[in-house]
């Protein structure tokens, strides 16, 4: 009689531990959680537009990546959309990452950087109701890849400008890191926006042949200062800051380039021109959303509110007069495409 007690015991124990796996098992399914526990063809009824973003780097750098969440969120708001992210996803994790997102169904699925062009060439065809883009790619496809990178001429002219208008030397310089064919557009913008509302002002650039080397930004920066530039400029990510040292330190001005720089050196910084990441992936969104992220090189600029002068910071009581009229006469002429059409606003390397 013992053993047989023992025998229902164990039994029963097993039935219990079952039926507790099973539940556990079944627990797990945040798509059932989003929908109230929906059975999965209400599920599917019920899904709005999905967007998904692949990084390779963390949600919190303050730069890159967090921009770019930012933007998802941002997105997530405006248009109402259900949306994912993958961060810090290795190299060879990338297709798996993707394929996973395109397996489940997502309507855009935005890969945030060059490095994602190639495994997105490869792997869009197989997913046609899926849309993807990348972040900084230089090419796309039929019948479903996108690229969106800066019109990058545009913030080199605006900035261009800024510094013409408020030199009192005639002399301006921007400085680029390495010859990367986004950063030569800007230098070139630059050069051109200076010289459009100031024709015989002399414009100094050059490379640092360097992202990082803030020792060699700084030596540029004093070499053009020593030939009379009172405003300085560069597209140069960390060198940058040795140029905003070199202007910091001779008392002359300096305009900010891709986010707003005034707190690295409050009387230095003028006005910053803004590359935003944040607005690029509203706007990419936006488009998909719309039915409007046709395969194509999107150059996102002044008219997707993706490049814009940061706020003035009170400086704009110091501009010249009649400078304010001229920054906001070209910033309209860049919207309407009127300077462009004129051939004033260079083109982009990257445009077709």
């Amino acid at each position: 009689m013992k053993k047989i007690r023992r025998l229902k015991i164990l039994s029963l124990s097993l039935v219990l531990a079952f039926t507790l796996f099973t539940l556990l098992g079944c627990g797990g399914s945040t798509g059932e959680e989003e929908n109230g526990g929906a059975t999965a063809e209400n599920a599917q009824e019920e899904k709005g537009f999905q967007v998904a973003m692949v990084m390779t780097g963390p949600i919190n750098d303050a730069g890159w990546c967090e921009s770019a969440y930012k933007g998802l969120m941002a997105a997530k708001e405006q248009f109402q959309v259900e949306t994912a992210y993958s961060e810090n996803v290795a190299q060879p994790d990338i297709d798996a990452v993707i394929r996973d997102y395109a397996d489940k169904g997502y309507d855009l699925i935005i890969c945030h950087g060059f490095e994602f062009s190639d495994p997105v060439k490869a792997i869009s065809p197989e997913y046609p109701e899926s849309i993807f883009a990348v972040v900084n790619g230089d090419s796309f496809q039929e019948p479903n890849m996108v690229s969106m990178r800066f019109n990058t001429p545009q913030t080199g002219f605006i900035a261009g400008t800024v510094a013409a208008l408020i030199s009192e030397t005639n002399v301006v310089g921007m400085i680029g890191g390495t010859k990367m064919p986004h950063i030569q557009d800007a230098l070139q913008g630059f050069e051109e926006g200076a010289k459009y509302v100031k024709p015989d002002i002399k414009v100094l650039t050059g490379y640092t042949e360097s992202m990082d080397d803030l020792a060699k930004g700084k030596e540029m920066a004093m070499a053009m200062i020593e030939q009379g530039a009172d405003v300085t400029c560069a597209n140069a990510n960390q060198a940058a800051l040795g140029v905003i040292d070199a202007a910091k330190s001779q008392g002359i001005k300096h305009i900010g380039y891709i986010s707003d720089q005034y707190e690295v050196a409050p009387d230095t910084i003028f006005v910053s021109v803004i590359q935003s990441v944040e607005d690029m992936i509203v706007s990419i969104v936006g488009k998909a959303v719309n039915g409007e992220a046709k395969p194509a090189l999107y150059l996102m600029g002044v008219n997707d509110e993706a490049i814009r002068l940061s706020d003035f910071h009170g400086n704009d009581s110091k501009l010249p007069e009649g400078a304010m009229d001229k920054i906001n006469e070209v910033i309209e002429g860049i919207k309407d495409g009127s300077l462009k059409e004129k051939g004033i606003l260079p083109k982009s390397i990257f445009e077709q």
